[in-house]
């Protein structure tokens, strides 16, 4: 489900989230952001979070599961979180800054991002590395443990643009 829709839908439970339904979803949120329209949540990035449809929660109880496309030449902006993440590389490549490290990434890769570090991705995919010509990149977080505790905490820094 697009972020900007979370608890918007009325719905039962998915008994399965298909690759091909989450490559529409971001594949529209871009179109809809290059027509000038909002659906993104930066520019060039997409995001989708996979969540119960009835209620907008998180399909599982402990573990946040979301699925990022960012558009080759845009990067996200610096992010924080409480909690901690891992992401997997489905397509493309790009570079990753997480604290004060950066490397590049591609299809196969998996990286950390620690409780309140600094993120930034940005996608240098082209037509030899990613179906979508963009960075796919599959995210699960402990963020509804500590959403629940009252401790999720998120900054976004200053537009880097």
């Amino acid at each position: 489900m697009p972020v900007s829709q979370l608890g918007r839908r009325q719905g039962t439970p998915r008994p399965a989230y298909r690759g091909a339904d989450t490559d529409a979803t971001l594949s529209d949120q871009l179109e809809l952001e290059h027509a000038g329209h909002p659906g993104t949540v930066d520019p060039g990035h997409a995001l989708v979070r996979y969540t119960i449809p009835s209620d907008g929660r998180d399909v599982l109880p402990t573990i946040r599961a979301q699925f990022h496309r960012i558009r080759t030449g845009a990067e996200t902006t610096p992010r924080l979180e409480t909690g901690s993440s891992v992401y997997q590389v489905f397509e493309g490549s790009g570079e990753v800054t997480v604290g004060d490290f950066s490397w590049s990434v591609t299809r196969g890769d998996l990286f950390v991002v620690p409780s309140w570090t600094r993120l930034s991705i940005r996608s240098q995919a082209s037509p030899s590395d990613s179906d979508s010509g963009a960075l796919d990149l599959f995210q699960f977080s402990d963020a509804p443990i500590l959403s629940k505790l009252n401790l999720f905490r998120a900054h976004t820094e200053e537009s880097h643009a």
